[in-house]
């Protein structure tokens, strides 16, 4: 911006200087840098530059790079952390064996083995996409194709997993099976129907039977398939079943009725002791979901609230729904706190998510006008299905994605920031998210038989 007056006479001097030649000009500043050492490159010719050479000392230099490196190291050092759950030496090998090596698939969607998939038995793991339908446990690549498969015959299949080990089991029946990334590690049955089950990452594996005698039995194996534990449980019928980390406890939540009332009760048990390291008493509730979040404290969703219970301490933190209805939950093991999405209309729909963290503090909540068919968390990312349509959200309440997922979409798994996985009725699909309905359209199959 010009401010000031404007000089007529200085003008009509500038354009008179411009007549001279450029070398009078040159010998003119040439004269004049004995007092002021300063260059007008305006006006000396490019060939008349002169560069000036500053030297560093090799000190200097050092300095400079031992401080790179430095950066470097720590960089390094603070994504292997954040990481480190899939930088294992496991994780790397399969990566390079199925991901870089075995990267033969046609790419996605790819269609099912078998006619149906539960929306429970369709999981993520370490990049690789594991599920067990009617038929067949599968395994996929990150180029969809297979890794693994093996026939199953149950009737109602479920699968739980815990990183690359996968346990499914016969709901109401008495087979099953464990299974790594890349084969079958056991299979068999047991003597009374199987009411639910989970798996540790280290092998560990715990199912929990109809007891005979009592109203339910937890068995315990070890990686070799060895039983190491068993309790029954003659008050209660056991409804979930989570393993601690390395597989040396459980929490098991059971349901009873006492007087006409509904009384839930939680188990926590340590496999070196017969008997029960604690047992905790919610009135009035029916836990459906439970989940060590850390060594000592389990997150437990139910009807009417959820709660977090911390061993060794007979209090239990509680936090209630209120006037809405539960819609979805979602643990996240990776930081530690678990998600419910509680409808608001009662109906399913408009959906408020709050985040927990493991003490049962509410660390967000996050207001929206969607369903939540499913939920899916990565990082401060939160995806919510509704119907054939992803809302991702982060925890400042802000949509920052919605993407059309294709018909007949049942569950949505998010892989990064920008991407997801996506169970239909016969595919499964994997989506860039974005705002573009058009393309996300363009991007799938809708050729689903619904």
């Amino acid at each position: 911006m010009f401010s000031g007056k404007f000089d007529k006479s200085k003008s009509k001097n500038n354009s008179k200087t411009k007549t001279k030649s450029k070398g009078h000009r040159f010998a003119e500043t040439k004269a004049k840098k004995t007092d002021r050492n300063v260059i007008s490159y305006e006006d000396v010719p490019l060939e008349d530059y002169e560069l000036e050479k500053t030297e560093m000392s090799p000190q200097a230099v050092k300095k400079i790079i031992v401080c790179v490196c430095i950066a470097l190291a720590a960089g390094l050092v603070v994504f292997a952390f954040a990481n480190r759950d899939r930088l294992s030496p496991e994780s790397i090998a399969n990566w390079w064996t199925y991901d870089v090596l075995g990267n033969a698939g046609n790419g996605y969607p790819v269609t099912i083995t078998g006619t149906e998939v539960n929306s429970n038995n369709f999981v993520l793991s370490d990049g690789h996409i594991a599920y067990s339908s009617d038929t067949s446990f599968v395994t996929l690549n990150s180029s969809g194709s297979d890794i693994f498969s093996t026939q199953l015959k149950y009737s109602k299949p479920i699968l739980v997993s815990n990183k690359n080990m996968f346990l499914t089991y016969d709901l109401g029946g008495k087979g099953y099976e464990v299974n790594s990334l890349d084969k079958q590690l056991f299979a068999s049955n047991t003597d009374d129907d199987i009411y639910t089950a989970d798996i540790a990452s280290n092998g560990v594996y715990a199912i929990v039977t109809e007891g005979n005698g009592y109203l339910s039995s937890l068995l315990v194996f070890n990686k070799d398939n060895n039983r190491i534990y068993k309790y029954s449980f003659s008050e209660y019928y056991i409804t979930s079943v989570t393993l601690n980390s390395n597989g040396t406890a459980c929490a098991v939540t059971g349901l009873s009725t006492v007087n006409g009332k509904v009384v839930s009760a939680v188990y926590i048990l340590d496999f070196s002791k017969e008997e029960p390291e604690q047992v905790v008493n919610i009135d009035g509730d029916v836990i459906i979901a439970s989940k060590f979040i850390t060594d000592n404290r389990i997150a437990l969703v139910g009807n009417a609230a959820s709660y977090v219970v911390k061993k060794g301490d007979e209090n239990f933190i509680t936090n209630s729904y209120d006037s809405m209805t539960l819609s979805n939950y979602f643990f996240n093991m990776d930081t530690s706190t678990y998600y419910v999405a509680l409808s608001r209309s009662g109906d399913g729909g408009s959906c408020s998510v709050f985040t927990y963290d493991s003490n049962g503090s509410q660390k967000s909540k996050v207001d929206t006008d969607s369903r939540a068919d499913s939920i899916s968390v990565y990082k401060d990312k939160i995806a919510l299905l509704d119907s054939n349509v992803a809302n991702v959200y982060n925890t400042n309440g802000d949509k920052v994605f919605e993407t059309e997922t294709g018909a007949g979409s049942k569950r949505i798994i998010l892989s990064s920031d920008t991407t997801a996985y996506v169970l239909s009725v016969n595919q499964i699909r994997f989506l860039e998210l974005n705002n573009n309905s058009q393309k996300a359209t363009d991007s799938v199959s809708t050729k689903d038989n619904a």
